[in-house]
């Protein structure tokens, strides 16, 4: 039986057409979305970052009043990193059943509209920071209406879809990070050229670019992010950044609006990321043989585009990349309302000799992993992303040896930051990733999904 992707028509070129899901990839992925029910999580929200702390804000939370939108994708590889499928599906209050992507083998989702992301249209307007209160109604289409001004991606008012993308949060350092080694294979710098990040408003700091790349993944340090924009910005090579997501077909892949002064100003409405854009990337770091997708301009776009080097160094920092508690939850098995995900292995560099917990930075995740690690079923190279309003998570899934096989990509977006919890924390006044040990950060729908497509994707790579 064929799986229809359901369109809710509330205004025009939505998705003004239903897909049928064809391949087995396509119609895991569409029941693993749908069946994380994420309508059903909470919001701690819609008060925006200025909300922690303050009195009014610790009132229990209530059902969201609309779907998130959640944007996932998978690429299925043989184990050679060769394309055997693929599948996109978007999710939000006008398809709420999810939608299926047609994908074009080079141009990607070049169906669908892509609008930028804006807040107060999904909260219905702005709320007072000191009381609460709302301040303003804005529409969800209208009110006012969108515009082209609104499009990620031009030339695509025709599109079948439309679907405005939620900000990828720190996901987006995987962009600086490719980038930055694009430039040294390029002979532009080193992984061992000093960089001093300097601010008018700071002390100059010197490092390696090595050292400011690492935490910036493996942390996902701030600190690192902005001085690595500058550096960017010193060379004048931001356009280039972006011009050659555009050529390479990955044209949502954008930075814009950073400051040159200091690397900072990272703000949702200009910093982007789509799944499958996401996924391509990573299949390429993941490395592949032959041509994987062709450009905008016809080129080949192959794994050649990174060197042997840089490549090696960004997928070794996605792996020891600490913060394991979104698509996989392998930081605390087991622990309090937390739901098992992606079954991935754990570096070591976090795990805790005196206790097995997984210490990252300041958390304490609370729970002696090293029985469950050692039966771990695979590798995720991944990066992950969080702030108030906004979740997600990407990387490249390997198998361990000796556990049943799968090669992939996944990549998830969503609205899904740590707002917003499940049903279990209702009667809380707080969210739970407030919580000193074991903090839940992301609805415990988004490791079940990751969970489900892991055991789809390993059926359907069964020899």
């Amino acid at each position: 039986m064929k799986i229809i992707a359901k369109a809710v028509l509330l205004f025009p070129l939505i998705c003004a057409t239903t897909i049928l899901a064809e391949t087995p990839l396509e119609k895991a992925v569409l029941k693993a979305v749908r069946d994380a029910n994420f309508h059903n999580i909470i919001d701690f929200g819609p008060f925006n970052e200025s909300c922690p702390g303050k009195e009014f804000c610790h009132v229990p939370a209530a059902t969201v009043e609309h779907s998130p939108n959640v944007d996932v994708a998978v690429i299925q590889l043989d184990e050679e990193g060769r394309l055997v499928d693929k599948a996109e599906v978007l999710l939000s209050r006008d398809f709420p059943d999810g939608y299926l992507v047609q994908l074009d083998a080079d141009a990607g989702a070049k169906g669908v509209r892509f609008r930028r992301w804006d807040v107060t249209r999904f909260d219905g307007g702005t709320f007072s920071s000191q009381d609460g209160k709302r301040l303003t109604t804005k529409g969800w289409t209208n009110n006012p209406p969108l515009t082209e001004a609104d499009d990620l991606v031009s030339g695509r008012t025709n599109a079948t879809c439309q679907f405005m993308l939620p900000y990828p949060a720190s996901l987006f350092k995987l962009m600086v990070a490719f980038h930055v080694l694009r430039m040294i294979d390029e002979g532009e710098a080193s992984l061992d050229l000093p960089y001093t990040f300097s601010t008018p408003s700071a002390k100059d700091e010197t490092r390696t670019l090595a050292q400011w790349l690492d935490p910036m993944i493996t942390l996902s340090d701030n600190h690192c992010t902005s001085a690595l924009l500058k550096f960017i910005h010193d060379h004048k090579s931001m356009d280039a950044l972006n011009r050659e997501f555009r050529e390479m077909n990955l044209p949502t892949m954008q930075i814009l609006g950073t400051s040159p002064v200091d690397g900072a100003a990272w703000n949702p409405g200009m910093i982007h990321m789509s799944a499958f854009d996401t996924a391509r990337l990573l299949w390429l770091i993941d490395g592949a043989p032959g041509t994987l997708w062709h450009g905008a301009d016809g080129r080949e776009i192959t794994s050649k585009m990174l060197s042997d080097v840089s490549r090696t160094t960004l997928k070794k920092m996605l792996l020891e990349q600490g913060w394991n508690e979104a698509l996989s939850t392998a930081n605390y098995p087991g622990a309090p309302n937390v739901r098992a995900g992606i079954p991935a292995k754990v570096t070591e560099r976090w795990i805790n000799s005196t206790n097995g917990h997984a210490m990252v930075e300041w958390v304490d995740f609370g729970v002696d992993i090293r029985e469950s690690n050692a039966k771990a079923e695979v590798t995720f190279a991944h990066k992950t992303g969080l702030t108030f309003n906004y979740g997600s998570d990407a990387g490249i899934v390997r198998s361990l040896p000796g556990k049943p096989f799968r090669h992939y990509i996944i990549a998830l977006f969503g609205n899904l930051g740590w707002r917003f919890a499940d049903e279990v924390f209702a009667t809380r006044s707080k969210s739970p990733s407030m919580d000193k040990v074991s903090p839940v950060s992301y609805t415990q729908r988004i490791p079940a999904l990751g969970k489900q497509i892991d055991e789809a994707v390993t059926r359907l790579s069964a020899k």
